[in-house]
């Protein structure tokens, strides 16, 4: 919508809080690794993971579903059946901030 100004004025911006490292953001975690029909389970709730996927993610629910979404790809045609640290790096990713330097670029 920002790259259109009439369709960006026809809807007035609402900000939702970034998630941050806690006991919900944790329990979210694990959800996400129980819906993930993988072999292995995936121990993404622990803290240092979280702060982990928060950074990479930008800390919003969509970004951080895409991410492990990913991962959990990557972790099926590796054979690792599971989302870890390896499986992170893997996955077909690119965070938002990223993405809107590609496409600024590509504007230019």
């Amino acid at each position: 919508m920002r790259s259109d100004d009439q369709l960006e004025n026809r809807f007035e911006p609402f900000v939702l809080p970034l998630w941050e490292v806690g006991d919900e953001t944790r329990s979210l975690l694990a959800s996400f690794a129980a819906s993930f029909p993988l072999r292995s389970p995936s121990c993404i709730d622990d803290e240092d993971m979280a702060r982990y996927l928060l950074a990479r993610s930008e800390g919003t629910i969509g970004e951080l579903a895409r991410l492990l979404t990913a991962a959990a790809v990557a972790a099926v045609e590796s054979g690792e059946e599971q989302i870890n640290r390896k499986t992170l790096t893997m996955a077909d990713y690119i965070g938002p901030s990223e993405r809107r330097k590609l496409f600024e670029k590509q504007l230019l």
